[in-house]
């Protein structure tokens, strides 16, 4: 903030300066502004762990949010059983709740975040290591991973994420999952997707991206 500001007084002191040295500053400002972008995202990735693990819980006494079976439900009666509800013990309050059905390589994964809506991703892995995500979460503006596309459907309802999945994931050999293991793939998952993610770093025009959808989200929160 303090980087921007000096720049904003520069760019007030200097307005009758000749064209050419407005030009050359607003080259200057536009340098300054991506660099401060990138140390932003320098410094959010920063926070982020670099794996996480996964803790199983009582899933029979844990008071669910009501979003939560209105995820499961219509895919318990599309043949997906049940994979158990986890904490992750890096992330205090965060729980995710599997369900899979193995038949057709699709793993649902439905996220539970105390600050955050519920929200249900639908995953297909694939033999050679690359994956496939359905997810309800809207678009942050992250470029996705190579060879794992993320297709957002903000608004989409379990039976319609599903079907979108089954039409429109890649074609290529899939990999079965079964119940036992969700927790140790999620946790490889995660671990591949942020080492990839830190070494590449976050550029200005995607800390941008993400700022913008936080700032409309929050603004339609409070609408």
């Amino acid at each position: 903030m303090k980087v921007v500001l000096t720049i904003a007084l520069a760019v007030l002191c200097l307005s009758l300066l000749p064209l050419l040295r407005k030009l050359f500053l607003m080259l200057f400002v536009r340098a300054a502004v991506k660099g401060a972008l990138e140390d932003v995202g320098r410094q959010a990735l920063a926070t982020v762990p670099d794996r996480i693990t996964l803790v199983h819980q009582n899933l029979h006494s844990w008071k669910s949010d009501p979003a939560v079976p209105r995820f499961a439900d219509p895919l318990f009666s599309k043949g997906f059983q049940e994979g158990g509800l986890f904490a992750i013990r890096e992330m205090p309050g965060v729980l995710v709740r599997f369900l899979v059905k193995p038949t057709e390589c699709i793993v649902a994964a439905i996220g539970i975040h105390p600050k955050v809506e519920v929200w249900l991703d639908l995953i297909t892995y694939y033999q050679n290591g690359n994956s496939a995500t359905f997810t309800t979460n809207p678009s942050r503006g992250l470029e996705p991973r190579p060879g794992h596309p993320i297709v957002h459907a903000a608004g989409y309802n379990a039976l319609g994420l599903y079907t979108k999945i089954v039409a429109e994931r890649p074609k290529g050999v899939f990999r079965p999952v079964m119940p036992e293991d969700l927790s140790g793939l999620y946790e490889r998952a995660y671990l591949e997707s942020v080492s990839w993610r830190k070494n590449k770093g976050l550029s200005a025009a995607e800390v941008a991206k993400v700022a913008a959808t936080r700032s409309a989200s929050q603004t339609r929160a409070a609408s």
